[in-house]
Parts: C-alpha cells; sequence; structure tokens
C-alpha cells in the first residue's frame, strides 16, 4: 500500500465521523437534554449564600408554600424517603426546607430541616422557586429545579430523578470527600 493510499484511507475514516456528527447537530437528530430529569436554572441563583463549607456538601431545597397543604407534605415525604435511601451518601446531603413559617407537617420528618428565608433572598427568587425542590450545591449555587405535584405515584418519579441526578452530580464532584 503506498502512503498517498493510506493517507487517504486515513483522512476518509477521520473525516466521515466528524460529517456525520456535524449533520446530526444540524438536523436536530442530537437531543441536549436528555441526561438530566430536572431542569436547569436558566440564570444564576445563590439560594444559599452563606452555606457553611464544613457542613454538608450538598443541598435539597425545598422552597415551601405560605400553607403546608397536599403537595407540601408530599414534597416532604419524598425528601425525607429520598434520604433515607442514599445510605453512606447521606453525610454529603443536608435536606432543607425555606419558609417563612416552620411547617406543622415538618414535625414528623426528622431528617429535614427548616430555614427562614435569608433576607438577602429576594422575592422574585422565592417566586421562581415556588413549591419546587432545588438541589444546591456546596458553594449555595442552584443547579436544578423539580417541580412538585400532590399525586403521590407522580411525586416517587419525581423523588427517583432526582436521586438519578444527585447521584450523578456527586459521582461529578471533585471537592467532596
Amino acid at each position: 500500500m503506498t502512503s498517498r493510499k493510506f493517507f487517504s484511507l486515513f483522512l476518509l475514516c477521520a473525516l466521515v465521523p466528524l460529517a456525520a456528527a456535524k449533520l446530526s447537530l444540524a438536523m436536530g437528530w442530537f437531543s441536549h437534554g436528555a441526561v438530566n430529569k430536572g431542569y436547569w436554572l436558566e440564570r444564576e441563583i445563590e439560594l444559599l449564600p452563606d452555606a457553611d463549607l464544613h457542613g454538608a456538601a450538598w443541598r435539597l431545597v425545598y422552597i415551601a408554600p405560605e400553607n403546608c397543604a397536599q403537595s407540601c407534605e408530599q414534597a416532604l415525604y419524598g425528601l425525607q424517603q429520598l434520604y433515607t435511601g442514599l445510605g453512606r451518601k447521606q453525610v454529603n446531603i443536608q435536606p432543607l426546607v425555606i419558609a417563612n413559617n416552620r411547617p406543622v407537617a415538618l414535625g414528623k420528618f426528622s431528617a429535614i430541616v427548616w430555614q427562614s428565608p435569608e433576607n438577602n433572598l429576594n422575592k422574585d427568587v422565592t417566586d421562581e422557586l415556588h413549591d419546587q425542590i432545588v438541589i444546591v450545591n456546596r458553594d449555595g449555587l442552584a443547579l436544578l429545579r423539580y417541580p412538585i405535584n400532590s399525586d403521590a405515584a407522580h411525586m416517587e418519579i419525581i423523588t427517583k430523578d432526582i436521586r438519578t441526578d444527585l447521584l450523578r452530580l456527586l459521582n461529578y464532584d471533585r471537592k467532596g470527600t
């Protein structure tokens, strides 16, 4: 085989996959958000700006409504079950509820901590993330959000989705222990 023939075969083998990748992107055959189950936030939101860096690394934050109805209780139950199901990875997670008043139903869920909204947490943020569970990283930055549903079967699916995304994020975390 001559060097010219070898070089042309090499270029062909290199350019065909590149052309196929370019074509799939141009034609829209590639789905961009198929890996994550939650919704990435469109803008950067520091939900917990003064997060304790020596405590739990990641936080599962539920922005509770004023009165804790059935969807709120389903979210708290889901958070508790999710935290319990994490096993040894619990040390890296802290479930947290942000609400103006401590929800009465919170007494049933021992793992979840209540926190009142920070003074610097503006109303636009709480309105945008109202009645949703948010994954917050070590630096207090909100990453993924999950809308809550009052249906128990749907909430179970949401909890599984949160677990999938959270475990993926924990595996890629370079600051973790």
